[in-house]
């Protein structure tokens, strides 16, 4: 068994337990991260990967609750991550970082992410935003919770909706997204690139100042731009 696919040998995974998948490019954080939620009575950590393309075949391996997702990896570029984790399934995300900077913070929070907790922060802060965000909140951590506010306040007042102003393609995409489609079959229905829907998404959230799918399409609903 290697660091990078650190399986729970123990009995099968309990429904009350909260199954973790750890994301990190760096072996020994990984490895003490996932100890130290091993530790935790409540957590199963059922994998660990070094990159994106690993994360994702061990998220449909074994299905976790939770996937703690570090924001930089050999074979990713920030908050891409988390839409190609949520090709393959729906796991809750919490973003596991150094970084402080604005517009990473901002991204990762308008792509719809469920966590956000600072490296470096105590292990019962980690702990506690596993927890919250298992039982369906969001967890922000105290040192950029603030950052976080001031940066949404400023977005929203910035971001007036103009649904006029969608392309063709745009209310196309959206039509899909309200559909539950995922990227990769939205992608093969209009004959696009995964990128080029993710960049068309991005487009439609700027445009109405929604912060993740479900927001998008109940502004476009609420304003007539689709139904349902």
């Amino acid at each position: 068994m290697t660091a990078a696919n650190l399986h729970s040998e123990q009995t099968p995974p309990d429904a009350s337990r909260i199954s973790v998948l750890v994301v990190d490019d760096h072996p020994v954080l990984r490895y003490g991260v996932a100890s130290l939620l091993k530790a935790e009575r409540d957590f199963d950590v059922v994998g660990s990967a070094h990159n994106c393309a690993e994360a994702c075949r061990l998220v449909d391996e074994c299905r976790p609750d939770i996937v703690l997702l570090d924001l930089e990896m050999d074979d990713t570029e920030g908050v891409d991550a988390v839409s190609r984790l949520r090709d393959h399934q729906p796991a809750k995300v919490i973003i596991y970082t150094a970084h402080k900077d604005d517009q990473r913070i901002l991204e990762a929070i308008r792509i719809g992410i469920n966590g956000y907790v600072m490296k470096g922060a105590p292990n019962s802060r980690l702990c506690e935003a596993i927890r919250i965000v298992a039982r369906g909140g969001m967890y922000l951590d105290a040192d950029v919770a603030p950052k976080i506010t001031a940066l949404l306040s400023a977005h929203q007042q910035s971001q007036k909706p103009a649904p006029d102003s969608l392309t063709r393609r745009e209310c196309e995409v959206l039509n899909c997204v309200a559909a539950g489609k995922r990227n990769k079959e939205i992608a093969k229905e209009l004959f696009i690139s995964e990128r080029t829907v993710k960049f068309h998404a991005s487009s439609v959230f700027a445009k109405l100042g929604a912060s993740n799918r479900t927001e998008a399409v109940r502004i476009a609903v609420s304003k007539n731009l689709i139904s349902l």
